[in-house]
């Protein structure tokens, strides 16, 4: 029986925003990677865990970073066990690999391996090469990688038809460059409709008909000279006919209207035309979503003016990613449950139709979490949610400063609405939804005093913390507020206003959203 290539990840804790990106790209590549958050379970020893784990593993990857390259501790260990173990394997085998998360100094005793550059181009494609040469040595017994069959997601033409969206717009991880498919037109080799021809074609046909007027007269004329006169006119008369039917025409230059970018919610979605990824740049999800590009760059995170856990304020940068436009919805959930990845909601509102298009609600974080591994995204981080509601230029509100009104979002209300049905509310990426209608679980634990600590670049809570029981004990973050959220508790309806939840718990008011690294 054949097994997935077990590959265990070596990392300083400050990276492991970039390692859990490394960890979900070698599971959707059919790898079986080892992490520490994701693999160790409560009440286990890690001190006994990661040595076993590193023992069975059939590659090390050693994450570095210019912070991390000589950082000081367990991971230091991990190491030293990985360079023993390698002492241990025949000659030329692939058993180490240094992975640099960024351009850095490559540690003296690493330094016989050659390393990967995971943050070039073509740095993970490489990456699986060198671990599918591991699976080669190990026969049989492990599932060769996926490298090519996992298709880009690109924005793709107006004119493509719906049937061409859902094929050329899959996820693609080999690598990071987005490339824009070009249409070459066939020559024609036979000429159907005279219309088509240029001028000087049509003048040269004319031509040639009226010259095979003459021969047919002459026929008549001296049809005493006998069959061999007959035949040869009309040897002419073929090569003549010959000759205009394989003609080749001249294709007509045709100068391309310039497109217009329109922004629909779900249904019959419009795909972005601009060849450079920017602000209004779409991709389509393989459950129909259509997702929103979000460029890199810093934003402002929190806020100084407001509750104590959104303090202070402070500029975050971000990788370039993808959100979806709106919350997810029944219909999309439904897929789910068909393909056995998701359970199935027994509620009055998932299966009455009123609501099809309405935002899934009554589901846990573990769930909402399926969901988006099942469409090949994630739930986004804390700060890409916020900043795909605010922008960079710090407003309060994912249409301004404006105080809420009923034209902005669904609040103060009593149900949910159909997703995307306050285009005056959008964000400046143009992502609906994201204030009010339904709270949105992301991705991080809740620490309310996380921000005087995060990181400055690609931010997420991993480490859980405990809280007074009256707070839930160890919570998910929830964003956006609800229909329910009224005028004079606009809980949640700021951008920057935090949310917690238990993850193994659910309600009526809270839904959620995927996203996606942009080089995927």
């Amino acid at each position: 029986m054949t097994r997935p290539l077990r590959v265990f990840l070596c990392h300083a804790s400050q990276d492991k925003p970039s390692v859990w990106k490394l960890h979900r790209y070698l599971k959707l590549h059919g790898v079986q990677p080892w992490l520490d958050q994701a693999d160790l379970l409560p009440g286990e020893d890690w001190e006994v865990e990661i040595p076993k784990a590193l023992y069975a593993s059939d590659v090390i990857l050693v994450c570095l970073s210019k912070n991390s390259v000589n950082k000081e501790g367990y991971v230091q260990k991990e190491i030293a066990f990985a360079l023993d173990k390698a002492l241990e394997k025949p000659e030329g085998t692939i058993f180490i690999i240094p992975v640099k998360l960024e351009d850095c100094e490559l540690p003296k005793r690493l330094s016989r391996y050659q390393a990967v550059d995971l943050f070039r181009t073509d740095g993970r494609k490489r990456l699986l090469m060198g671990l599918n040469k591991r699976v080669n040595d190990l026969g049989g017994e492990v599932v060769p990688l996926k490298i090519d069959d996992i298709k880009q997601r690109t924005p793709k033409p107006i004119k493509a038809e719906i049937e061409q969206e859902r094929n050329l717009t899959s996820i693609s991880h080999g690598e990071n460059k987005i490339e824009e498919k070009k249409e070459v037109a066939k020559p024609f080799t036979r000429v159907l409709n005279p219309a088509l021809l240029n001028s000087q074609k049509l003048k040269q046909i004319k031509e040639d008909k009226q010259s095979n007027i003459f021969p047919r007269i002459f026929l008549g004329a001296v049809i005493f000279l006998g069959l061999l006169t007959i035949f040869m006119a009309g040897n002419l008369i073929f090569e003549n006919f010959l000759l205009a039917q394989t003609s080749t025409p001249t294709t007509p230059s045709v100068t391309p209207k310039p497109l217009t970018l329109t922004m629909t919610a779900t249904k019959s979605p419009a795909i972005s035309t601009t060849t450079r990824l920017d602000i209004g740049s779409t991709t389509l999800g393989n459950d129909g979503m259509l997702l929103m590009y979000i460029p890199a760059g810093e934003f402002t995170m929190g806020s100084n003016n407001s509750e104590p856990d959104e303090h202070p304020a402070h500029q975050v940068n971000l990788d370039a990613y993808w959100i979806d436009q709106t919350e997810v919805t029944n219909e999309m959930y439904a897929k789910c449950v068909q393909a056995t990845r998701c359970p199935s909601l027994y509620t009055t509102r998932f299966y009455n139709p009123i609501y099809i298009d309405h935002p899934v609600v009554d589901i846990t974080w573990y769930v909402a979490n399926s969901y988006c591994l099942w469409a090949e995204r994630r739930l986004p981080t804390e700060a890409e949610w916020e900043k795909a509601a605010r922008g960079t230029d710090g407003r309060i509100y994912p249409w301004g400063d404006e105080t809420p009104i009923s034209d902005f979002l669904n609040f103060n209300s009593n149900d949910s609405m159909k997703v995307g049905s306050y285009h005056n509310g959008q964000s400046v990426y143009g992502v609906f939804d994201i204030a009010g209608n339904v709270w949105e679980w992301v991705a991080d634990w809740y620490d309310s005093s996380y921000y005087s600590i995060s990181p400055k670049s690609n931010p997420m809570q991993n480490q859980r913390v405990y809280l007074p029981s009256g707070d839930g004990g160890w919570v998910k973050v929830i964003r956006g507020g609800s229909w329910q959220s009224n005028r004079t508790d606009l809980s949640g309806i700021p951008s920057s206003d935090r949310g917690k939840k238990n993850p193994d718990g659910s309600n009526y008011l809270i839904g959620f959203r995927c996203a996606m690294d942009a080089d995927q």
